[in-house]
């Protein structure tokens, strides 16, 4: 019986992006969001969601600019803002027609313990931090469907249209997650 594969990011998807995050920390230090994400694009990025550089970096790398910052203050600060989003509620019941992967480019420590409630419903998660590669990375995307039912169809959902290319080059189907969450009326129609 062939089952569609759902293959979910998880940031913007089914959780928080970091927007909050930094736009906290931002404040806290005076700059503006758009200079500190860019700097941690430069400077940062790719290495921490590959795993190369550890959560400890990140912290080392915010006391750049937000000294006195411990790794302990930033956990506290992520976790008021990386939260749950309304495709979250809806694992469960998406689950009986279909086996749901989620895909994300996320540290593992920080996305793993929002997931334990919904991972009976979670056919498989990979995340770039644990994995070695991120997203819009060809090789991720492959790494994904090594684990899935080939004969069946693939459906992927982010919220980044750059995410979504690759999945398509692979003859995936995708959906561009709106922050509206229209896009999850469009989901449960194809299910």
């Amino acid at each position: 019986m062939s089952r569609l594969q759902l293959v979910l990011d998880a940031g913007g998807v089914i959780v928080t992006n970091m927007l909050e995050l930094w736009k906290e920390i931002a404040g806290e230090v005076e700059i503006p969001v758009h200079e500190l994400k860019e700097s941690f694009k430069v400077q940062l990025r790719s290495t921490l969601w590959n795993g190369e550089s550890d959560e400890e970096a990140f912290w080392q790398w915010l006391t750049s600019y937000y000294p006195g910052l411990t790794a302990a203050d930033g956990r506290a600060i992520l976790a008021r803002h990386l939260r749950v989003l309304p495709a979250f509620h809806r694992i469960q019941s998406w689950s009986d027609a279909a086996d749901i992967h989620v895909l994300s480019n996320h540290r593992h420590e920080w996305l793993m313990p929002l997931l334990e409630p919904i991972a009976p419903y979670l056919a498989s998660v990979t995340i770039s931090s644990q994995v070695g590669s991120c997203k819009p990375s060809l090789d991720i995307y492959k790494l994904v469907q090594s684990g899935l039912r080939t004969q069946d169809r693939v459906l992927f959902v982010d919220d980044s249209e750059r995410n979504l290319v690759p999945a398509r080059e692979l003859g995936w189907d995708t959906l561009l997650a709106d922050e509206q969450g229209e896009w999850m009326d469009a989901l449960d129609a194809r299910l």
